[in-house]
């Protein structure tokens, strides 16, 4: 018998085009012999919906665009849609054979945590699905899932454990589950933790391409009843992967590196934003450092060089080689380069403040006030000539509040927010090592500044700021937790206390592109109003 796991990049609302994606992988899988075909959680209309489910139409035609899919299928095929009842909506899975819907199933446990929000919209199922399929005459009885319900371990009811009970010979698990750092180790653990408590094959097929904030990774997956894995497919790229329980082959789980695969997850985080929405072209402000040269060189990959405009906006501060560096990658990426000065209009922004500001001494409001001036040039361009601004902050910046709202914030998407600083200079120097040698050996190796003031230097090493930032925001540790691991008490309840502070910055910046378990957005929901000081020793 020959499964097909389809993993496809539909667009959330498309149904037409999401339809059309369907049937064409159906297709293919067909040809290649497939006698099971399988797409991903909410395949048809797109994953996460959000408040789209409460659009009575959008329900409605959902279900008749799978009443039209199931028209054409002759070979069985499962695939993840929204099913609506009396009034309620179950995130489901219905079964295609023979031209009709012949059953669904609805998740039973649904995730409220994180980016998850499904108990705002679904109502949960009862009962775990096996369904008898009929293969050229031979019927099997298949166990479906849908994502989190092979996420069991906190939850009452053990979604596999009761299929095996109701006689599953083989489970399927139908996913739109996102990238993160691991996450795909963590899969297989998972699914091989199921196979060794049921004795039982695990055929999981997960959702590809980016959503908003989110990046779906593929890497659909097949393993035997031991645990031996049958097939995998590509990560970050569509992909029909084809599980042939007759060939006893198994292979090796092909992992990546953590920077290839930030790389991959952030090109098409980049690539799928820009085709989803409609833009084509987008625009960077090219500092010469080295945040502006990771997300232009990313821009470049994901959209090609030629749409990608790289903008130099020096002031007096501006050192000669920050200057040199910005042109040399426009140079070596083959992009668009243009210079312009804002030392004019920062004088004169200066002078019309001058008779408010006489007597006090120059701080960072005037450093503040390049980088407004930055920000608005960029969005003149951007008005003018419908590029997309690229924000450049990383996510220790934005924790800290080491940036400038209205100014170097500014922008339509924020690529590296959930990169932390030195993941970001480990980033480059892959891309240099294992792509293309493009970003300048200077801009990696000089010191970070953002030149806003003379001889001015960041104020941190990030080697230990980025580390405790990460600490705080994605494993949640408290400042007694951090002490007790040696860290000194002054330092970690000023970075603590600015990540509260900086709540408000945050919440006014562009959307940005999750790759780690805890990123700032969706997933990360703390109030702006907050005394909470965090446990202390």
């Amino acid at each position: 018998m020959k499964i097909a796991l389809c993993q496809i990049n539909p667009i959330v609302g498309s149904l037409n085009s999401n339809t059309d994606l369907i049937e064409k992988n159906y297709s293919n899988a067909v040809n290649q012999g497939a006698d099971l075909i399988i797409f991903p959680e909410m395949s048809l209309i797109g994953y996460p919906p959000q408040d789209l489910l409460w659009q009575k139409y959008f329900i409605t035609e959902s279900y008749q665009a799978l009443e039209r899919l199931s028209k054409k299928c002759t070979v069985p095929m499962i695939v993840g849609y929204v099913r609506s009842e009396k009034n309620k909506l179950f995130n489901s899975a219905a079964l295609c054979q023979g031209g009709k819907i012949i059953d669904s199933y609805d998740k039973i446990l649904l995730p409220t945590y994180d980016v998850f929000d499904e108990h705002r919209y679904f109502t949960p199922g009862k009962q775990p699905g096996v369904w008898q399929i009929n293969v050229q005459g031979k019927i099997f009885n298949l166990g479906i899932q849908i994502c989190e319900d092979l996420w069991d371990s906190d939850y009452d009811i053990k979604v596999a454990k009761e299929q095996k009970k109701n006689g599953a010979d083989i489970i399927v698990n139908i996913s739109a589950s996102p990238y993160s750092k691991n996450m795909l180790k963590d899969r297989v653990n998972l699914i091989q933790s199921k196979i060794k408590e049921t004795g039982i094959p695990i055929l999981y097929c997960n959702l590809v391409g980016a959503q908003d904030e989110l990046v779906f990774d593929g890497c659909s997956i097949g393993f035997d009843d031991l645990g031996n894995c049958f097939g995998q497919a590509e990560s970050f790229k569509e992909d029909i992967l084809i599980i042939d329980y007759n060939d006893k082959k198994t292979i090796d789980i092909g992992y990546k590196t953590r920077n290839e695969n930030v790389f991959d997850a952030l090109c098409l985080g980049i690539k799928d934003y820009f085709h989803k929405t409609g833009n084509t072209e987008a625009v960077v402000g090219l500092s010469g450092g080295i945040d502006s040269a990771v997300v232009a060189t990313l821009a470049c990959y994901a959209l090609g060089s030629k749409n990608v405009h790289g903008i130099s906006m020096p002031s007096r501060f501006s050192s000669d080689h920050s200057k040199e560096d910005a042109k040399q990658l426009a140079k070596n990426l083959g992009i668009d380069f243009n210079s312009i000065s804002i030392q004019d209009a920062v004088d004169t922004m200066e002078d019309i403040l001058l008779p408010q500001f006489t007597g006090l001494e120059r701080d960072t409001t005037e450093e503040n006030i390049q980088a407004r001036i930055r920000g608005n040039i960029l969005m003149a361009l951007s008005n003018k000539f419908g590029w997309l601004v690229l924000s450049t902050g990383n996510k220790t910046e934005l924790a800290l509040g080491y940036c400038t709202l209205y100014g170097d914030m500014s922008g339509g998407l924020s690529v590296i927010s959930d990169l932390n600083k030195t993941n970001v200079y480990s980033l480059a120097n892959w891309i240099n090592e294992f792509k293309s040698k493009v970003i300048p050996h200077n801009t990696i190796t000089k010191p970070p500044s953002a030149e806003l003031a003379p001889d001015q230097i960041d104020p941190f090493d990030y080697d230990i700021i980025s580390p405790i930032v990460d600490a705080i925001i994605e494993k949640g540790k408290t400042i007694k937790d951090l002490i007790n691991n040696g860290y000194e008490e002054t330092m970690i309840s000023d970075v603590y206390n600015k990540i509260i502070k900086n709540e408000f910055k945050r919440r006014q910046a562009p959307l940005g592109i999750r790759i780690s378990k805890k990123a700032f957005g969706n997933g990360r929901r703390f109030p702006i109003v907050n005394h909470f000081k965090g446990e202390k020793k």
